[in-house]
């Protein structure tokens, strides 16, 4: 057993290299300059039963230290003060509008339908889709069109600074950085023409137009849940390149509230981001379990017996370096980061739940809306 105890310590020790080696990657956007021309951008927002958020998302934007903007939000038939808040706004703001959602079609997913609604009256050269729960700094838009610039990029994304109240979101939601900073490697993304190695972060999406309307735009993933994801694939697989961001101090988010809401909201979406394939599934609990929960195991029954302690120590701080790291980075809880092995169970039930949902109950409720999982 001790081939695999070196193994475990093998991959978490590139783990650990990959981290450093993307945080090196993302600081060099801190050199990132803007050049002229600028072009126009429009910033899509839809936003459904968003009166508690819409406001502080329209207000940053409003500051943003870039010149040429529109903004558009568009009120997917809410039932709460969404459309009131955002009109009050758009009476001091000219570059500022709000349009009405028409009804959600058969076939179309309730996000991708507004933003597709939003492109089609969108006059920029560049959208961008973001979240009704974001808020930016002055400097996000002008950030991610630089880096499109420097890198001939056609679609940008922030990984986003994560607001974190409750324990369940200090527990859970730091994987977001895990996966992303830990698990995959930048540089390919950046450079790779592989669709599969193609991500984007649904809170904020910078896409040229150009490239949106050869791959399709909206329409072209019409039903999927996982759209940010989805959206990245289409650009790749029409040549197009993909740059990738860190969002702290840049934009914030607070995906969730509650346990609740992290259980439904990931439930949604998880089992669709690996592919909807029950062997990635196997797969992934198997590498979470070996990886992630087994050096946790193997380190008690040591401390409790005659066996050596020495590789699963070194294998759990491994894990407690890598979790510190990203705690110190990206400002979250160092205290619930060391509960690693208690975020990745919970991490695979939801993919678990996820699992259920698409392939006993065929069917996901979110936003008072019921959407059918082929």
């Amino acid at each position: 057993m001790e081939y695999i105890q070196e193994l475990i310590l093998f991959l978490l020790l590139l783990m650990f290299i990959n981290l450093i080696q993307n945080l090196r990657t993302l600081k060099e956007q801190e050199k990132l300059k803007i050049r002229k021309p600028l072009s126009l951008i429009s910033v899509l927002i839809p936003a459904r039963n968003e009166e508690r958020n819409i406001k502080n998302c329209v207000t940053s934007i409003l500051e943003s230290d870039y010149p040429n903007l529109e903004i558009i939000v568009l009120d997917d038939n809410s039932t709460d003060k969404t459309y009131k808040i955002v009109r009050k706004l758009c009476r001091l703001n000219k570059n500022l509008k709000i349009i009405k959602g028409k009804k959600l079609p058969q076939g179309w997913n309730g996000k991708n339908w507004a933003c597709h609604q939003l492109s089609q009256v969108a006059r920029g050269k560049w959208f961008l889709f973001t979240d009704a729960d974001t808020i930016h700094a002055p400097q996000s838009i002008s950030l991610a069109f630089a880096a499109a610039q420097d890198n001939n990029s056609s679609f940008v994304t922030y990984i986003p600074e994560l607001i974190t109240k409750t324990w369940a979101e200090k527990l859970y939601l730091p994987i977001i950085h895990f996966a992303f900073y830990v698990l995959i490697p930048f540089k390919l993304v950046n450079y790779s023409k592989n669709s599969h190695l193609a991500f984007g972060i649904g809170p904020f999406l910078l896409i040229s137009k150009k490239i949106y309307l050869s791959l399709g735009g909206y329409e072209k993933i019409k039903a999927d849940i996982v759209d940010d994801i989805a959206l990245a694939k289409q650009v790749k697989k029409n040549d197009g390149k993909i740059s990738v961001l860190n969002g702290t101090r840049i934009m914030k988010v607070r995906f969730y509230t509650c346990f609740k809401e992290i259980w439904n909201g990931f439930s949604k979406n998880e089992y669709e981001a690996i592919g909807n394939a029950p062997h990635y599934l196997v797969g992934i609990f198997f590498a979470c379990h070996f990886l992630f929960i087994y050096p946790y195991l193997s380190l008690l029954v040591a401390l409790t017996s005659n066996n050596s302690i020495t590789l699963p120590l070194f294998q759990v701080l491994t894990i407690s370096v890598i979790k510190i790291i990203l705690s110190l980075r990206f400002h979250t809880s160092i205290t619930y980061g060391l509960l690693h092995p208690f975020t990745i169970i919970l991490a695979l039930l939801i993919l678990l739940n996820s699992f259920r949902l698409s392939f006993f109950k065929k069917k996901f409720e979110w936003k008072e809306r019921y959407y059918p999982i082929e």
